[in-house]
């Protein structure tokens, strides 16, 4: 039997997904977008963003929900504020043009809201937020799609998982949160599926609402914090697709909704340099973090960890050593690459 993971360096991994993705008609530049935001998730240990979704967004290609080769258009509102119109562009292709333009009003302005409308998945959205960071500007990105979540009190798929991810910038690189507004994330389903593993009774619900420890029949996701997480979804929708005329649950949700793939989203930049000097914010980021990381730690707890920590030392480690996938997230990636006649290259058992 097969070692159950495989590694393979990321520089690898990353150009085999741009060529997949170029094979089914997207520009080099686009096609190398969206494959650095999903090995950015892979070599941080975040397995749920990564390379399992490709077969996802290949088959939104094939049935039209995805225009492979959709150019972004911006329509500018106000000198801080505007919308760009995904046009069914691949989330990263829009959401990488939208952080770039909200980076340059934040510069000129102080601060920049943009509202994303008609993409598609967007992947790990803490990858834009890490990305201004970098930058020196605060973030708040969320971003909304089609119903698989409960509405807190209902067993029906009502809300998107509509995640939320914050990030600034610090001593020793962005400290980022990013989390989902459901207790986890689809891909975690898709994970306990392979391994056979079963779930918690809080995680999802069956097709008729029923709760369920098994992950093959768990098809709709439970809020975090119920009424909170289902509340913060909602408002998440309001403040996306609301304001980008792309209702995506009026449209979706109930007996009568029509399912698609698509996605909205929001972001807010705020240029630290405005406040004070960003040596001086990222100083005391630092010293606020070494105070939490020295308080008592509760039994068991080795060490305290800041937001994004963990995936920072990860994407390190892999970097050095290679990124590690699951067999089964490799070979369905393979599979639908060498379905659009990409050759996979050589991986290493592990």
């Amino acid at each position: 039997m097969k070692p159950a993971r495989v590694r393979i360096d990321a520089a690898t991994l990353k150009d085999f997904i741009s060529r997949t993705f170029q094979a089914k008609g997207m520009s080099a530049a686009d096609a190398g977008d969206v494959a650095e935001v999903i090995s950015w998730a892979d070599q941080r240990g975040t397995a749920s963003h990564g390379v399992s979704r490709v077969p996802l967004y290949l088959s939104v290609i094939d049935r039209g929900d995805m225009d492979p080769k959709a150019v972004p258009t911006i329509d500018s509102r106000a000198g801080a504020i505007f919308v760009l119109d995904g046009r069914r562009a691949a989330g990263a292709v829009a959401m990488k043009r939208a952080v770039e333009e909200a980076a340059r009003r934040a510069k000129a302005h102080g601060v920049a809201v943009g509202v994303v409308g008609k993409t598609t998945h967007t992947g790990a959205i803490g990858h834009y937020v890490h990305w201004a960071a970098e930058r020196g500007f605060a973030a708040i990105f969320f971003n909304c799609g089609p119903p698989n979540m409960a509405y807190h009190g209902t067993r029906a798929p009502s809300l998107g998982t509509n995640p939320i991810a914050i990030g600034v910038p610090g001593e020793h690189g962005p400290v980022v949160v990013d989390m989902a507004t459901s207790l986890i994330a689809n891909g975690k389903l898709i994970q306990a599926r392979d391994r056979g593993e079963p779930i918690p009774t809080d995680w999802a619900l069956t097709r008729d609402g029923d709760t369920t420890t098994d992950p093959a029949l768990a098809e709709i996701l439970l809020p975090l914090g119920g009424a909170k997480g289902s509340g913060l979804a909602f408002l998440f929708e309001c403040l996306t697709g609301m304001l980008a005329s792309n209702p995506i649950i009026l449209e979706q949700a109930g007996p009568n909704g029509k399912r698609k793939h698509t996605a909205n989203a929001m972001m807010v930049l705020i240029d630290i340099s405005v406040f004070r000097p960003l040596d001086e914010y990222k100083r005391d980021i630092g010293a606020l973090g070494a105070l939490v990381k020295s308080l008592p730690k509760a039994d068991g707890v080795d060490e305290v960890l800041l937001p994004g920590e963990r995936g920072a030392r990860e994407f390190e480690k892999r970097g050095r050593e290679g990124i590690t996938l699951s067999r089964k997230s490799w070979i369905r990636l393979v599979e639908a690459a060498e379905k659009a006649g990409v050759a996979a290259p050589a991986v290493q058992d592990v």
